[in-house]
C-alpha cells in the first residue's frame, strides 16, 4: 500500500522573545503605521515578522534582531525582549550599525576580509 501521508513538517515558527531573547530597540513616528517603509525594508533584507500580536498604531517602537533576523512592533506597556544597550536607537542608526554586521554574513566569525584574524589588513 503507498503511503500518501506528508512526511514534510512546516518549520516552527520563531519567536522574538523565545530563546536568545535580546534585539535592538528603534524607534520612530512612522513606526506606528504597520506600512512603514522601515517594515519593507526589513522584509526586503530577510528578516522576518516574530511578534506574537499585532501593531496597535500607537507604539512609535519595534524591535529587531539581526542575528536571527526577526522582527516584532512594539506593545504599549510591554517590554517584548530587553533591548540591546539599554536603549532605543533611530531607524538611521539601526542601518547603519546592520550594514556593519551585513558586511560580514557568511563568513567565519573571526574573519574580516578573507582569512581569519585579518582585521588590520584592507580588502
Amino acid at each position: 500500500m503507498e503511503n500518501t501521508t506528508d512526511q514534510t513538517t512546516a518549520p516552527k515558527k520563531q519567536y522574538i522573545s523565545e530563546g536568545r531573547v535580546h534585539a535592538f530597540l528603534i524607534c520612530d513616528h512612522s513606526l506606528t503605521d504597520n506600512s512603514a517603509e522601515f517594515y519593507d525594508w526589513l522584509d526586503d533584507e530577510g528578516f522576518t515578522f516574530g511578534g506574537r500580536k499585532g501593531n496597535y498604531g500607537v507604539c512609535p517602537w519595534c524591535y529587531a534582531d539581526i542575528t536571527r533576523k526577526l522582527y516584532a512592533f512594539g506593545m504599549p506597556g510591554v517590554q517584548v525582549v530587553p533591548a540591546i544597550g539599554g536603549h532605543a536607537i533611530t531607524v538611521d542608526e539601526f542601518k547603519t550599525i546592520y550594514a556593519i554586521y551585513k558586511k560580514y554574513e557568511g563568513k567565519e566569525i573571526f574573519t574580516f576580509h578573507t582569512s581569519r584574524f585579518d582585521y588590520d589588513t584592507s580588502d
